[in-house]
């Protein structure tokens, strides 16, 4: 192999890849990426066996060919060449990069070792809208699990209709729901699940204006393909819990309140809340939210903030973190938080979107003191 590239082309390419590009793993081929010199194009492939990403750039081909090089390092290393343009080849189990005046080479694992690569579902796909696509995430990824072992928790349940996208995410103490529309057309799943990793790639996925992403369903495989990048995930097999009952919308008490305020106010009073619970009370009186923190190791700490509130006095205890995960996923003057009793879970809505931007909801549940 040996070819030519320019620098911040294949740059894009593997900032991109290295959120699924196995840092710490028992299987050291899986630290690196598979390069395959093709005609006037490098193909780049990463799988951690459970999510997998192919992606191209053009590139000046001398000789075709394929060789494996560490993820993490090859990116580092092209991240700061000093030329515009890089020479990339492969001989004696050694990748030499070559830029300007500087000269390296690299350890490579045989590429005959990296795993069979899972294939791309035939067909076009699914057109999603990228951009409703990456807002339902960002309203909802901070709520799956991120602790390992909690299988139904750890990822995102996408809902797919003719005309509506919805996602659910939980981790046990609080769920993010979301709901968008996105089109007409006969979709090729009704529900699966996404991996937090597989959540994160989406976000980082770029294209021109208008390029569509098409979704398609293998036998095993889910694939999100956008222009020459494909991203492949593994279909779970795991039960997501039982979310509809915790998505109410009667609760009787309701406070009206500035977002950027509410979190301001949130964020000071949470410096003092115990590091293991980070618990606040929330006092809910006529016109008013009184904040106040919960456990004495460092101090106490509070603060009110005015709000509209009609209804009786409420006292609950919350985790301030998750509503501050809220807060900063929604961009609206005001929020709304709906109460049952001091006993039952928060619900939080944003008001004043427009139809288009869909709808969204959380529940978050209370701190047992």
């Amino acid at each position: 192999m040996d070819v030519t590239l320019n620098r911040a082309t294949v740059l894009e390419e593997l900032q991109l890849i290295q959120g699924v590009v196995e840092r710490r793993t028992t299987i050291p081929i899986l630290s690196n990426i598979l390069l395959t010199a093709e005609g006037d194009r490098l193909h780049l492939a990463a799988t951690d066996l459970d999510v997998t990403i192919y992606t191209q750039c053009s590139a000046v081909v001398r000789k075709e060919g394929r060789t494996t090089i560490h993820g993490k390092v090859f990116f580092d290393l092209v991240r700061s060449l000093p030329a515009e343009t890089l020479d990339l080849s492969w001989k004696e189990a050694r990748v030499e990069v070559r830029s300007g005046a500087f000269n390296s080479q690299l350890a490579s694992l045989d590429p005959a070792d990296f795993p069979t690569l899972p294939e791309v579902p035939n067909g076009q796909g699914f057109a999603v809208d990228l951009a409703v696509l990456r807002r339902l995430i960002d309203r909802s990824v901070f709520a799956v699990s991120g602790e390992e072992g909690h299988f139904q928790y750890n990822a995102a349940l996408l809902l797919v209709s003719a005309k509506f996208l919805e996602m659910v995410a939980t981790d046990g103490h609080r769920l993010a729901w979301v709901k968008a529309p996105h089109g007409s057309g006969a979709p090729p799943f009704e529900h699966q699940l996404l991996p937090r990793k597989v959540l994160n790639q989406l976000r980082h996925l770029s294209a021109e204006a208008n390029t569509p992403l098409y979704v398609a369903r293998g036998e095993n495989h889910l694939a999100f393909r956008l222009g020459d990048r494909v991203l492949l995930s593994r279909v779970l097999e795991a039960r997501f819990p039982q979310y509809e009952r915790v998505l109410v919308r009667d609760n009787p008490h309701r406070a009206r309140v500035q977002r950027q305020e509410l979190g301001a106010a949130l964020r000071r009073v949470a410096l003092l809340a115990s590091e293991r619970t980070h618990g606040i009370q929330m006092q809910f009186d006529k016109d008013s939210i009184a904040l106040a923190s919960v456990g004495f190791d460092l101090g106490q700490a509070a603060e009110e903030v005015t709000c509209s509130y009609a209804g009786q006095s409420l006292k609950v205890f919350v985790n301030a973190n998750y509503l501050l995960d809220f807060l900063g996923a929604v961009d609206v003057k005001e929020v709304e938080l709906q109460l049952r009793d001091a006993d039952g879970p928060i619900v939080i809505t944003p008001l004043g979107e427009d139809a288009a931007a869909g709808e969204c909801l959380y529940v978050i549940m209370p701190i047992r003191l």
